[in-house]
């Protein structure tokens, strides 16, 4: 499957008919980074090859700033009050920039640095480059700013952006863009990249690179989800209090896990009841980082209220 994406990419850049901007979204942790940094370095490289020649100096720094660390990658400018606020990554290469969020979101501000860049004219490469990851990290201002840059983009500067959320990416924006969903990985293709034997990882990871080594590192998540699903009341009360003590990333591939495992279930069995436990692990996904209590959210996966052996908000929400 991911030959034939590749294929299609080759299609497009031997025939010079490469968008302005691009989406690539699918699940997290497939590869779709990898897959736009790839076109990233062929529209920069100078023997003009896709994939790109590795060779030539716009290919030597390209793959210079994969490997350096981002903070030596940041690059800073100054807002409208002449305060420093950080913008992009940027590396040797001067056709290129890597938009990352600060902290948790892509802020307008750093839209702005972007539209400085691209006024500028290619100074080593034909083109440049902006790539935007995670895309649906920007917050609206910050979309509504690239809008209009989308609306009249400079002839020689491409747009790739990766989301793992297209619903979060306003309409307007993916009007303006081609839109192409990066497929999972297979078991065999995960098998390869990740040297992972494990049947069970393979099947539970559903083509995610990063949640295979996740869950080969840290067992625990996966019997933690076992539990769960056991509905054992009193075994689930004490492990609830036990994930809550659990650092926030840790609680993040839990949640994604139940998520995957009960969006199967759902479509296996049509049963209702899955589909309530998937948004509530959905809601407790997208509130996980604003205070939620997910010892209590974790509860209400064995009936909800009714079992609550104690009550309390949640991020605000009874």
């Amino acid at each position: 499957m991911r030959d034939k994406l590749t294929r299609f990419l080759g299609r497009m850049f031997y025939s010079r008919r490469v968008p302005s901007s691009i989406i690539f979204y699918g699940k997290e942790g497939i590869g779709k980074r990898d897959i736009a940094f790839e076109l990233s370095k062929a529209l920069l490289c100078i023997e003009e090859k896709y994939p790109s020649c590795g060779r030539c100096e716009s290919c030597v720094h390209m793959m210079s700033f994969d490997k350096r660390k981002d903070e030596e990658l940041r690059f800073y400018g100054e807002d409208k009050r002449g305060k420093s606020v950080y913008l992009y990554m940027r590396g040797d290469h001067p056709d290129f920039v890597y938009l990352a969020p600060e902290r948790s979101e892509i802020k307008i501000d750093q839209i702005r640095g972007v539209r400085d860049f691209i006024y500028l004219s290619p100074a080593l490469s034909k083109r440049k480059v902006v790539l935007i990851e995670p895309a649906d990290s920007m917050n609206p201002y910050a979309q509504n700013a690239l809008l209009k840059v989308l609306e009249e983009p400079p002839q020689d500067t491409h747009f790739l952006l990766v989301s793992n959320n297209l619903q979060r990416i306003l309409p307007t924006v993916r009007s303006r863009s081609f839109v192409i969903e990066v497929p999972p990985l297979t078991k065999e293709e995960l098998k390869k990249l990740t040297k992972i034997e494990d049947p069970v990882i393979l099947e539970l990871a559903e083509g995610s690179v990063k949640m295979a080594k996740r869950l080969k590192e840290d067992r625990e998540l996966i019997n933690t989800a076992e539990l769960i699903l056991e509905g054992k009341v009193l075994d689930l009360y004490k492990k609830a209090l036990e994930v809550e003590k659990w650092e926030q990333e840790r609680q993040y591939y839990l949640l994604r896990l139940l998520q995957s495992i009960y969006h199967r279930k759902f479509i296996e069995t049509e049963n209702y009841r899955y589909r309530q436990y998937l948004d509530i692990v959905t809601f407790g996904l997208e509130y996980l980082n604003k205070g939620i209590r997910i010892s209590l959210l974790l509860f209400q996966l064995i009936g909800g209220d009714e079992h609550v052996l104690h009550k309390s908000k949640i991020s605000g929400y009874q």
